[in-house]
């Protein structure tokens, strides 16, 4: 055991100031968000299919959201110290801004049906979340309701579907490489955040009621 200010074998520290990490990774979150909500804007301003506004406006709301609960959140109660992590989380995020249309038109129906899922299930994982959302490996409080009934991070699992769903719309060679490296930083932001949470008791329990950590009878 550490002190209640010490370091713990994982590289968790408990709770006081947020550490400049975080403000840094919270600001760049902001940025992307920005940065988002101006190409949505500068989409409504020329001709877009039905189908592609719906999913920007449901992309932009939950964008909405999810500064919402990052601004009213609860204080964390742990977090990492390891920089790595947070360079995990920025890559994790930022990663899906470097997806590009694509002049092939892969299968449209099944790419925009994943998007549709991913983004409902992010929706929910947030909701569930309420006031424990964040971005980097912290704990805030453990949430077991909702979609988290279904594995331990459906918000990570909505994020691949979605990401899945854009490439089958969008194929090249380039989409599929961001898709790789996208699913490489979340899947160790994943690792990262079980480190962390499997220090407190609640969560150890929760685990062993919801096994899967991504995907249901497989992982």
């Amino acid at each position: 055991m550490t002190s209640q200010r010490g370091l713990s074998k994982v590289g968790t520290i408990k709770a006081g100031p947020s550490p400049i990490l975080s403000r840094i990774t919270d600001l760049l979150f902001v940025c992307v968000a920005a940065y988002l909500f101006i190409g949505y804007a500068l989409l409504l301003l020329r001709p877009i299919s039905a189908l592609v506004l719906v999913r920007e406006t449901f992309s932009t709301v939950y964008l909405l959201m999810a500064l919402a609960f990052l601004a009213f959140r609860k204080n964390m109660r742990t977090y990492t110290t390891r920089r790595v992590d947070y360079i995990y989380t920025i890559l994790g995020f930022g990663a899906p801004l470097l997806f590009q249309l694509s002049s092939y038109a892969g299968a449209i129906f099944v790419g925009i049906l994943l998007e549709a899922i991913g983004t409902v299930l992010v929706a929910g994982a947030l909701l569930s979340l309420n006031r424990s959302f964040g971005l980097a490996p912290e704990n805030r409080g453990i949430k077991t309701a909702g979609a988290y009934r279904l594995v331990r991070h459906p918000m990570y699992l909505g994020y691949i579907l979605a990401e899945v769903g854009y490439v089958v719309t969008y194929f090249s060679d380039f989409n599929l490489f961001v898709l790789a490296i996208s699913v490489l930083f979340l899947m160790l932001r994943l690792r990262a955040e079980e480190q962390l949470l499997a220090q407190d008791q609640v969560y150890r329990n929760y685990s062993k009621k919801t096994r899967w950590k991504l995907i249901p009878f497989l992982f």
